[in-house]
């Protein structure tokens, strides 16, 4: 095997998320978010696609959650146009109604005292709702818990989300963690270049003087050192994490963090969670809900907007196509993070086949009390809110608006 095809096949292994495939089985094992529970306001069934399956997310009037196969096994009608009753879901072509543990429970136009109904049955899943949004676990039984992080239990912090869809493959979103240079150039001088263009002044830009990349329990620790900084600044010293298999928490500055959920709907789309958290001020309430906002990457009329960091980060990964070939990539020693993560994906490939738990799967309910914290910088002087923080001088607020960051001296 020639080493191209040799990527080529490493490609497919790392990138193919359906049933039966390695990466499929891989992360089948964890817990995704498959929605906001605001998503249920309005109507109380949703349909969710995840790991290239088609499901019915529904809440009853009750409060109760399920999550069961789309599709009715009766005629092939898709449950997600069905409606609720009691606490299970009926399709609408016939009314066949199925618990949340996928028992068809009710044939109605069937004759009476048919049992047609005990003989049919479709695959229901765990859903669980944790800091706002519905969690969702496909995987083989028994089930692991869900990680109960830091930042999405505790109390006295708001929450909102930032919801987008993207047309390419999980890996290419998730790999742009663990590319750490990719903030010098794509978020400073990028920017500046963009600025340039419209007849505005330029971003400060910093160099990186060192990078790191730390593996730990729940997956990578990235850490940099800017020039001009030394090794006692918290990015150097604490760094953020990589969460597998393919959640981001990075802090923008203090009070204020944001986790990237990073859900593979199928091989070639993938929808972005951007979770934000940030801490009361004194004497204000948290949100009784969680609110969700649209993150595009594009505009109405189809363009890329090159001067926000969110759609830089997502042009680059849409431009790389829907799923990008490692046979031909030409990586550097720049981009050992993102060889250091796909050695660790594959070494974890390997202990899904040998039966085991993948790295991150929690099943200690002691680990998982009262929360998880994850390393994350605190200091509202750290680096990146002081040198990154030009180029998103613009974030999305939950209802949509836009404020100002805080940019360090």
């Amino acid at each position: 095997m020639t080493t191209s095809d040799h990527r080529h096949e490493r490609t497919e292994r790392l990138t193919r998320v359906g049933p039966g495939t390695p990466m499929g089985e891989y992360q089948r094992r964890f817990w995704h978010p498959v929605a906001a529970l605001v998503d249920l306001d309005t109507w109380p069934i949703k349909k969710v696609r995840l790991l290239g399956e088609d499901f019915a997310l529904f809440r009853t009037e009750s409060g109760k959650l399920g999550l069961v196969t789309d599709r009715c096994p009766h005629r092939g009608a898709s449950l997600s146009c069905g409606m609720t009753d009691g606490d299970g879901i009926r399709c609408a072509y016939h009314g066949w109604k199925y618990e949340a543990d996928g028992q068809c429970v009710d044939t109605p136009a069937e004759p009476a005292g048919s049992r047609l109904k005990e003989r049919i049955s479709i695959a229901g899943h765990p859903v669980e709702v944790m800091g706002g949004l519905i969690w969702a676990y496909i995987g083989p039984q028994p089930a692991p818990l869900l990680p109960r992080y830091e930042h999405l239990v505790i109390d006295g912090w708001n929450r909102s989300t930032g919801v987008s869809h993207l047309p390419c493959n999980w890996l290419q979103v998730a790999e742009n963690t663990l590319d750490s240079l990719h903030v010098e150039y794509l978020h400073m001088k990028f920017t500046n270049w963009a600025r340039a263009q419209r007849g505005e002044s330029p971003i400060p830009v910093r160099r990186h003087a060192r990078v790191a990349y730390e593996a730990f329990e729940y997956g990578i620790v990235k850490k940099r050192m800017w020039e001009g900084d030394t090794e006692d600044s918290q990015e150097w010293q604490i760094g953020h994490p990589l969460v597998f298999p393919s959640t981001l928490l990075v802090p923008y500055h203090a009070g204020w963090v944001q986790f990237q959920f990073r859900v593979p709907v199928d091989d070639t789309n993938t929808i972005v969670y951007w979770y934000d958290v940030k801490q009361c001020a004194e004497g204000e309430t948290p949100n009784p809900v969680v609110p969700i906002w649209d993150n595009p990457w594009q505009t109405a009329d189809g363009k890329y907007m090159p001067e926000k960091i969110n759609p830089q980060d997502m042009m680059v990964w849409i431009s790389q196509g829907p799923i990008t070939d490692h046979a031909v990539e030409h990586l550097g020693e720049s981009d050992r993070g993102v060889s250091m993560y796909r050695r660790m994906l594959l070494e974890d490939l390997e202990r899904v086949e040998r039966g085991e738990d993948p790295r991150g799967v929690i099943r200690d309910v002691a680990k998982n009390t009262p929360f998880i914290e994850l390393p994350v910088e605190k200091d509202v002087g750290y680096s990146l809110a002081g040198a990154a923080a030009s180029a998103m001088y613009a974030f999305p607020e939950r209802d949509g608006t836009e404020i100002p960051l805080i940019t360090a001296p």
